[in-house]
């Protein structure tokens, strides 16, 4: 009888067996919510966009005042050790860092880095049209990409109930961000993605560069009513990819399809993920850093 290969974490630099990879009861993480994250697909043991992650890790902990324990480039090393120690299963990987234990359930004494691997499904090879709910919700510090996922969770059956894939806030005038999603309305042949007061999707970012050889972009606020009157309208996550949205709260986008700008736009981010995966396997590009 085969026994299963075992499966690690790495914590603060060590790395342990995944049962193991565990925080304090007193934890800042777990008592006040005090942590950040970074979540990424992982294609043929190459981290997708791992230097963007650990810039936006690095932000992230910048802005809720927690000091990163270890360097980007020792995370980044802990990324790659961990994919490569849990083998050809693995296609997906977080980061999160803690407060860390507090004695007085305030003050932090060491934050601790947790990484760790996991299997989900294939990243999707053709535009399947999605749907998201909306809700009335602006999100503390949306800049830092915190824990804090509350009023998601709370919505988290309405949400199923509905068929969605997301649940999109805003604030009865304009449109933000999706709970775990970025978002990007086309109108003719002009993209248009918020810029300020939302946390800065790296995918949506690799997808603008894209699109800018194709259409025109622009960064600035988004009201429901240009929502709803869009012709397409795009989520972006850095596990689903580029996902067209052909309904917001049961009414359809357009004509309810995927459309033409949207499945080019989903096969070029496609081919760029392929592009980035070639030029990285095999150890050919080095290990990525952030600041």
């Amino acid at each position: 009888m085969t026994l299963p290969a075992p499966r690690w974490a790495i914590v603060d630099g060590e790395r342990v067996p995944h049962e193991g990879a565990t925080v304090h009861v007193s934890d800042l993480g777990l008592r006040r919510g005090f942590a950040v994250f970074e979540m990424f697909r992982v294609e043929a043991g190459v981290p997708l966009f791992l230097e963007d992650h650990l810039v936006r890790l690095t932000r992230s902990a910048d802005a809720i005042g927690l000091p990163l324990p270890r360097s980007a480039r020792d995370i980044a090393s802990d990324v790659h050790a961990l994919v490569d120690a849990n083998g050809s299963d693995v296609n997906a990987a977080q980061i999160l860092l803690t407060g860390g234990p507090s004695s007085d359930g305030v003050t932090f004494q060491h934050p601790t880095c947790i990484v760790t691997t996991m299997h989900l499904a294939p990243r999707p090879t053709e535009p399947a049209g999605a749907t998201l709910i909306t809700h009335r919700h602006t999100r503390e510090l949306p800049e830092a990409k915190s824990t804090n996922y509350l009023t998601a969770m709370r919505l988290a059956s309405a949400m199923h109930a509905a068929g969605a894939i997301d649940v999109l806030y805003h604030d009865g005038e304009h449109v933000f961000e999706g709970a775990r999603s970025g978002l990007a309305v086309i109108t003719g042949d002009t993209l248009v993605t918020r810029r300020e007061g939302v946390l800065e999707s790296v995918s949506m970012q690799q997808l603008l560069g894209l699109a800018r050889q194709r259409m025109r972009v622009e960064e600035r606020a988004i009201t429901l009513a240009e929502l709803h009157a869009a012709d397409e309208v795009l989520n972006t996550g850095s596990v689903r990819g580029v996902v067209p949205i052909v309904a917001i709260d049961g009414r359809p986008i357009g004509d309810g399809t995927v459309g033409p700008h949207a499945r080019a736009l989903f096969e070029a981010f496609a081919a760029h993920v392929d592009a980035y995966v070639s030029a990285r396997r095999g150890g050919s590009a080095p290990i990525a850093e952030a600041p």
